[in-house]
């Protein structure tokens, strides 16, 4: 198997150029099954559609470890399944933060948005980490490392999608942290920048830079090779954040992206952190 369009157009292929092939393999079918539950959530179907195959893909997991799955991107995780012990409870996570975008997004507190970020982000997270390995890091504290990772991930993703997400009726910013800043979500809406936005986003900033950090001091150096593909995503993403905010947080009128060499620099950059340089 081969990475697909889909994935060599994402930071998440990057990582995949540190694996050998069958790690390479089996992130394909983890990428494969959590892009597909990503769509259905995202691609405009009516709402009953969407929670019909939500459930659809509930009772798939359910068949995939008793061995009778159906679909084929389910059955091409039973290898992955079966060499590095991916936890079900995981792809069940991924559906249900999926399905809280059917309920409307708003979430009062961090915590709150937190709550999603699990289910959407550090599920993904704590399935890659099994197939990355490590050997010194306790297994309790690499658990916490993949889900503040997912943490930062996303919330680098909300930081840059404001004015896409709100586009489509979503606001991710914490309720509490726009009213602090005297922001409404109906100003948001409007089109028009509130004054208080740019401190909201600081405060995100800040936070997402918190969750990277974090993350890191949980690994033993040791794990640093092991987890190299994690920390390639990681460095491109926490790079454009740190691209966003140098730009004045233009989050209104389209996404920021990273070239390609900026990219491929990032990259270089995690492996030298990886290997101790």
């Amino acid at each position: 198997m081969t990475a697909s369009g889909a994935e060599k157009g994402s930071n998440f292929f990057l990582g995949f150029l540190f694996l050998p092939r069958a790690k390479r393999e089996a992130l394909s079918a983890v990428y494969a099954y959590c892009r597909l539950i990503d769509d259905i959530v995202d691609s405009g179907l009516p709402e009953d559609e969407a929670r019909r195959r939500l459930d659809f893909w509930r009772a798939e997991v359910e068949r995939l470890y008793a061995g009778t799955a159906e679909h084929p991107i389910a059955r091409a995780l039973e290898r992955p399944i079966a060499d590095y012990g991916l936890p079900k409870a995981e792809l069940l996570e991924m559906i249900r933060g999926c399905a809280l975008d059917l309920e409307g997004a708003r979430y009062e507190t961090i915590a709150d948005l937190e709550g999603y970020m699990r289910g959407v982000a550090s599920s993904v997270g704590l399935l890659c980490v099994r197939v990355f390995g490590w050997s010194r890091t306790p297994e309790e504290r690499m658990r916490e490392f993949a889900i503040t990772f997912g943490y930062a991930f996303q919330l680098t993703n909300i930081v840059r999608d404001v004015g896409a997400d709100l586009a489509i009726g979503r606001v991710y910013l914490p309720l509490a942290d726009l009213r602090a800043e005297g922001v409404s979500v109906e100003e948001l809406e409007s089109g028009r920048r509130p004054v208080g936005l740019d401190a909201v986003l600081e405060t995100q900033y800040r936070r997402a830079k918190g969750y990277y950090a974090k993350a890191r001091a949980l690994v033993d150096p040791a794990d640093r090779k092991s987890l190299l593909p994690a920390e390639v995503m990681a460095h491109v993403y926490e790079g454009l954040l740190d691209e966003i905010k140098e730009r004045g947080y233009p989050v209104l009128t389209g996404k920021t992206r990273l070239s390609r060499g900026r990219k491929l620099a990032l990259a270089l950059r995690a492996w030298r952190y990886c290997h101790g340089l």
